[in-house]
């Protein structure tokens, strides 16, 4: 007989108490996953402490107003339960994660555990998908999580997401910027409202516009990256087929990258 996979359990504080989950079960998106429809955030923290938190929760509570779910718990609540998930776990450089849910606040974390190589460059495949609404970070994420795990298996960072007419989206769990000409660019709408994203249009030295690019475009773009809130800024370096800056990350995005391990500093 051959060995039995090993499940991955998780503790997590449900609505303040603590309870233990199989991994897929607080996944949005698995088929496993264990409760009804809601919201969910992912964010790191840095030395135990959590970044960026505040847009994140911002957010929430925003998309909880827009689809009219309810928050049995206040902000300093919630934040009060935040810092008793971190502290609690060993590893100081965590990927935590809310979920709200009908009648529930779930809150749970993992270890980061970056892969510092995805700052060299990643590969990504495109997926023809759209986000039920994408204004909205919602558990119902079936679509999202099977382009990623298909970008996955063809050994690339994430799906970059489009549509029939095959002009670019985002990415699966990520937001997609590029360069032309020395001038940074990313979609005004139709996308996840990122918290990475909203940073670096806040802060960065170059200015962004907001533009539509079609996939031919994107492929020859002079700079390609993602963002996210884990992994920060991802420079991707081929898409598909076609190297993107003959396979290495460009000026605008190294000179980011260096600019935004310093905004997170400033964050603890």
């Amino acid at each position: 007989m051959g060995r039995s996979k090993k499940i991955l359990m998780i503790k997590a504080l449900v609505n303040g108490n603590w309870e233990c989950y199989e991994a897929n079960a607080l996944q949005p998106g698995a088929n496993l996953f264990n409760f009804e429809t809601g919201l969910y955030e992912t964010f790191r923290t840095l030395e135990h402490k959590p970044v960026f938190l505040k847009p994140h929760l911002d957010r929430l509570f925003d998309s909880a107003k827009k689809i009219d779910l309810k928050i049995y718990f206040t902000r300093k609540e919630i934040e009060k339960m935040i810092k008793e998930v971190i502290d609690q776990f060993n590893d100081p450089n965590q990927r935590a994660r809310i979920l709200l849910v009908p009648n529930k606040v779930i809150i749970y974390t993992t270890s980061l555990d970056l892969d510092q190589n995805i700052y060299n460059g990643v590969s990504t495949k495109t997926v023809t998908v759209l986000r039920k609404d994408p204004h909205i970070k919602t558990t119902d994420h079936k679509d999202c999580l099977d382009a990623y795990y298909d970008a996955q298996k063809n050994n690339c960072f994430d799906a970059i997401l489009i549509n029939d007419a095959s002009i670019v989206l985002e990415g699966s769990r990520s937001n997609v910027f590029w360069v032309k000409d020395n001038t940074l660019f990313t979609r005004r709408s139709d996308v996840l409202p990122g918290v990475t994203r909203q940073t670096i249009i806040s802060n960065s030295p170059f200015p962004v516009l907001f533009e539509e690019i079609n996939l031919f475009d994107l492929m020859r773009s002079d700079e390609l990256f993602l963002t996210n809130s884990g992994s920060g800024i991802i420079p991707v370096i081929k898409v598909n087929s076609s190297q993107i800056n003959n396979g290495n990350p460009g000026p605008i995005t190294r000179e980011l990258l260096k600019l935004y391990d310093i905004w997170l500093k400033n964050e603890i």
